[in-house]
């Protein structure tokens, strides 16, 4: 499904190792085929239960080309949130918000631009909101920690087909976190693989028939993230 153009990386970026491909494909290919799977689905995204799953992407008054209160509120879902100097600057009229209300503009970045389909100037136009939104959520004389974090979770909370949430867990597991060039690298070789996705596909469909509120089917960059992210937490849970 892909040519050169779709597996290269800008000029300058840091390369992905086939060693590093490889531990997370099969990572992701043991994950996908867990007994627990399904159930995992079926609860990350169960409206009823306390896992973020059905609401962190869907909460709204939402618009893919503007920044809202619901966007900071949904951060807290995933156990971050804003320090109050950035909420003001990118919620008020600001240079900060005119930034990456442009970043996040259909020119920019559009609302059908995939993971698995990332070419050099998608991977730019990503690399520049990131990067707008790490500085934005930790100002010079605030005591936020790791924005890298928060500006990852911000950024799939806006365009959840392109990136991924970067989870210390699913980092973790993958061999990833260090370089968002290579991560990025990396979800995108992952979600080129056409048995990938067709069993992404096969699991949603089977997690929505039991009731899950999964959302759009086609957003498979991120059921993937919640099939990792429930793997490694029960891994957590049992060892700990």
């Amino acid at each position: 499904m892909t040519n050169d153009r779709f597996n290269s990386v800008p000029e300058g970026w840091e390369g992905v190792s086939d060693e590093v491909v490889r531990k997370a494909d099969g990572v992701v290919r043991a994950a996908l085929e867990d007994d627990m799977v399904v159930q995992d689905l079926v609860t990350y995204y169960d409206r009823d239960g306390n896992y973020a799953g059905a609401t962190f992407v869907d909460l709204g008054p939402s618009s893919p080309w503007d920044l809202t209160p619901s966007d900071l509120l949904a951060l807290t879902l995933l156990s971050v949130q804003a320090p109050p100097y950035s909420v003001r600057k990118l919620l008020e009229p600001s240079p900060q918000r005119n930034h990456v209300l442009r970043l996040l503009s259909e020119e920019q970045l559009p609302m059908d631009a995939d993971i698995a389909m990332a070419d050099d100037a998608t991977l730019l136009a990503m690399a520049e909101l990131h990067e707008a939104l790490k500085l934005y959520l930790s100002p010079s004389h605030s005591k936020a920690k790791n924005p890298w974090v928060t500006a990852s979770k911000l950024c799939a909370r806006k365009r959840p087909d392109l990136f991924p949430v970067r989870d210390n867990v699913v980092c973790s597991m993958l061999g990833l976190g260090h370089n968002y060039q290579v991560d990025w690298q990396v979800f995108r070789h992952l979600l080129q693989a056409d048995d990938v996705r067709q069993r992404l596909d096969e699991l949603t469909d089977q997690a929505a028939g039991r009731g899950a509120a999964v959302g759009s089917p086609n957003n498979r960059l991120r059921h993937l993230d919640a099939i990792l992210w429930m793997r490694g937490a029960r891994r957590v849970t049992l060892s700990s």
